[in-house]
């Protein structure tokens, strides 16, 4: 059984923790935040609210930590824990620049310890689906893609309000519209280039709130859009749809109305909804595990491509000050 412990307390770990709760070979036993009321409903843990006071004191009890801080922090707590003797399971995006990242996973080499970012996109039905149609061959080459991520508010996210200062979270950009840029990268590769439009909507100092995006390869490119800044959520958009030179898949993940299809070049339909698997924290966590008892490398979620998908949006992010003018990467 390994032994975790859980850094940051704000939304994203109950996804986390969720997970925890169902995997066998894994038991939460360590939580730190800076404020104890949002760890009292866990219980049988032992609480810190002071990471080097938790560092220090869970050395040699802990296989792993899973970091779920805000963005600005990642970096900073990941070599800190690292360099502490322990393993990193660590959330997206890796960090707010992509020097920070390599610095991260230099640190990994030098201490020898595990490194995954949590992408978690990347361990959902959708990603798997795309994936081993492209590994098939059997509606031809991909010619395009396009990837819509809708949704959000315009009033306050995140402890303090930090979702909504572009200097913490990196703006939509980096933290909603990196989703499907490191998917993008996983599935097709580094793109030659990116064309970029955004624009600040929610508030002085939030970034880009909502971005439309090229991401250019040699023969095909992809056009991903992203936007947190709806006045009332109550109709978004989170589909997929890759072209291939004979059929298509399409994916529409929004709730209630729910499509997982393929599509052939004779118009014939295979319903693939049977392949949702959106357990995708779940799935992340227990792939990280795996790899982590049989020292096995994250192929299918490697820090390389981590800091990969970083530098695509410091490309897109040049791009969209630019009004889209093309920039290579």
């Amino acid at each position: 059984m390994l032994k975790v412990g859980l850094i940051g307390r704000g939304t994203i770990s109950k996804s986390h923790t969720r997970a925890y709760k169902k995997i066998n070979n894994a038991e939460l036993v360590a939580c730190c935040d800076i404020r104890p009321e949002v760890m009292e409903d866990l219980t049988n843990v032992r609480k810190y609210t002071d990471i080097d006071t938790f560092l220090s004191e869970e050395a040699g009890k802990l296989d792993y930590v899973d970091i779920c801080l805000p963005t600005y922090l990642h970096d900073v707590v990941s070599i800190k824990a690292m360099r502490s003797g322990f393993n990193v399971l660590c959330e997206k995006p890796m960090a707010l620049t992509s020097a920070k990242a390599e610095e991260m996973l230099r640190v990994s080499k030098e201490t020898g310890k595990k490194l995954m970012i949590a992408h978690c996109t990347r361990f959902m039905g959708a990603t798997y689906i795309i994936k081993e149609e492209i590994a098939k061959g059997e509606l031809g080459k991909v010619r395009n893609a396009e990837y819509f991520r809708q949704g959000g508010s315009r009033g306050p996210a995140g402890y303090n309000n930090w979702f909504r200062d572009e200097k913490l979270s990196g703006g939509a950009l980096l933290d909603l519209h990196v989703h499907d840029v490191d998917v993008v990268r996983g599935l097709f590769g580094m793109p030659k280039a990116v064309s970029t439009v955004g624009a600040n909507v929610i508030a002085d100092g939030s970034g880009y709130d909502e971005v439309s995006s090229f991401l250019i390869y040699d023969d095909m490119h992809v056009f991903a859009k992203a936007d947190w800044s709806f006045v009332k959520d109550r109709y978004n958009v989170r589909a997929i749809r890759v072209n291939f030179d004979n059929g298509y898949i399409f994916i529409d993940r929004t709730s209630g109305r729910e499509v997982y299809s393929r599509v052939d070049g004779e118009g014939n339909l295979t319903d693939l909804i049977e392949k949702k698997n959106d357990d995708m924290y779940y799935n992340e966590i227990v792939y990280f595990i795996d790899c982590l008892e049989n020292d096995k490398p994250f192929d299918l979620c490697p820090v390389e491509e981590s800091i990969d998908a970083i530098r695509i949006i410091e490309a897109e992010k040049i791009s969209a000050d630019l009004r889209g003018e093309k920039i290579k990467i």
